[in-house]
């Protein structure tokens, strides 16, 4: 059993990690502005801005091993604030990698598949990141951050779904709301990843808890490369809903849309092989998620 912190526990990921890893961990976790409670798991206010505070939450928790996955991540709000973005996505990085390094825990950052340019999709660990937003800049500062660890891991994620916190979800809740309610959803055809859905990168994310030799580079993402109307259309099919209520969009159409990668779908099978993992393609990912509640 490991000691594994968790940053960020309040948000979508994190939440899933602590609920999952408790099972067979002990599980520390922070949180900021969104309190949250979850069985089994130690929870505590902490502000990542703060290096004072930080560095002596560390050094009393003493982690084997310290998930870093709070992150800044609306991508319009990285873009009009992009002094916060770089402090929270690149600052508090660096800050929870040197604590990590100094009280010898290992250090799993959190990353994303925008730190590509989506010219072309399908990327492999071996490919050259490009960001063309903001938020992919300071996420790519995040990984350099960790990357000088020797040690230490770089998770990239795709557009991850699933069941979240409560007032925490994913998009794929508020599009099954959307859908129930029966209020149509604007969905984009020019717009490519490899969903991801969440229990599979938790279990991907305790295969590395459980496997000290396991670091470097990792992508994690859905067996499947689809738009985001393909995969409302998956979800519609299964859960009954209109498939008249999906409106297909294409991003040139949505004025006020800031700076979007295309295509940034992700190749895993990297993972795959060294973890001994599996991902879902976005028909399964979908069915799991509806049968499962937490992770």
């Amino acid at each position: 059993m490991a000691r594994v912190l968790i940053t960020g526990a309040s948000g979508f990921l994190g939440w899933n990690l602590a609920s999952m890893l408790r099972e067979r961990h002990e599980v520390w976790g922070t949180w900021h502005r969104h309190a949250v409670a979850i069985q089994g798991v130690r929870l505590e206010l902490l502000d990542l801005l703060d290096a004072g505070a930080v560095e002596s939450f560390v050094a009393r928790c003493a982690p084997g091993v310290i998930i870093h996955a709070a992150a800044m991540i609306d991508v319009d709000l990285c873009e009009r604030d992009r002094a916060a973005a770089r402090a929270v996505n690149a600052g508090a990085a660096r800050n929870m990698a040197t604590f990590a390094a100094r009280g010898g825990a290992r250090f799993i950052y959190c990353s994303t598949d925008m730190v590509f340019d989506g010219e072309r999709g399908m990327y492999t660990e071996t490919d050259e990141p490009r960001p063309i937003n903001f938020y992919g800049m300071t996420k790519l500062e995040g990984e350099r951050a960790a990357a000088a660890l020797p040690d230490a891991v770089v998770a990239r994620l795709s557009l991850m779904y699933g069941e979240g916190p409560p007032g925490h979800g994913s998009f794929f809740g508020a599009m099954r709301r959307s859908l129930a309610a029966g209020v149509p959803v604007r969905l984009f055809t020019d717009q490519y990843r490899t969903p991801l859905y969440v229990g599979d990168a938790c279990r991907a994310f305790m295969r590395l808890v459980e496997t000290p030799a396991l670091c470097g580079l990792f992508h994690f993402g859905g067996a499947e490369r689809v738009n985001r109307y393909e995969f409302g259309v998956r979800m519609a099919e299964r859960c009954g809903y209109p498939r008249e209520l999906l409106t297909p969009v294409r991003m040139s159409e949505m004025a006020e849309l800031l700076a979007r990668p295309a295509d940034t779908s992700l190749d895993s099978r990297k993972a795959v092989r060294d973890l001994g993992v599996t991902f879902h393609d976005a028909r399964g990912g979908i069915e799991a998620a509806l049968g499962t509640r937490g992770h």
